[in-house]
């Protein structure tokens, strides 16, 4: 059996309780990206704005 090496050990524990939290919980995990992407579509105008703004 491989060794997960410490760098690779946290994302992989993270996609398990992801892929975890999107089969018993889909509405939710729906909600959350949902949410997430929203965030990233305002940081993006936000600094399209800024950037916009300096000429």
């Amino acid at each position: 059996m491989p060794v997960l090496r410490p760098r690779r050990f946290l994302p992989t524990v993270l996609m398990i309780l992801a892929a975890f939290f999107v089969i018993t919980q889909p509405h939710k995990a729906a909600v959350a990206v949902n949410v997430a992407v929203n965030a990233v579509q305002t940081i993006a105008q936000a600094l399209t704005t800024f950037s916009n703004g300096l000429g």
